[in-house]
């Protein structure tokens, strides 16, 4: 049986770990991986809802007795294992750089566009 605020206190450590790995502040563990959507691979998305039925689960005491505390901390250990492996601030430099790799090459593409209309207006 896993005792609840040993429980709470993990929820709260991964809660922490999501808004510090991926930017997402929420008031509930629920809200928070509904936000992550698909930026979260398949598995941890699996090992979040199981969480999140333990969740339910450690709300009611005779469930909580049944529940499979091993497949619990198998979905943790899983979800914290995906979440050190993310680096904020590469994200964010990744993601300006994207941004302006496609500035650019729409630029390009612009500028191609006009070169082209300028040399068919002119040899007409």
């Amino acid at each position: 049986m896993i005792d609840t605020e040993e429980f709470q206190g993990r929820i709260t450590g991964l809660q922490q770990a999501l808004a510090d790995r991926m930017r997402l502040r929420s008031a509930t563990l629920e809200r928070q991986v509904r936000r992550a959507g698909r930026r979260l691979p398949r598995r941890q998305r699996r090992a979040a809802a199981i969480i999140l039925g333990a969740q339910d689960w450690m709300a009611h005491a005779k469930l909580a007795r049944v529940l499979d505390t091993a497949q619990v901390d198998r979905a943790f250990a899983d979800l914290h294992a995906y979440l050190d492996t993310l680096n904020p601030q590469e994200a964010r430099k990744t993601a300006l750089l994207r941004l302006i790799g496609g500035i650019v090459l729409n630029l390009m593409l612009l500028s191609g566009l006009i070169y082209a209309l300028i040399r068919w207006q002119g040899s007409a």
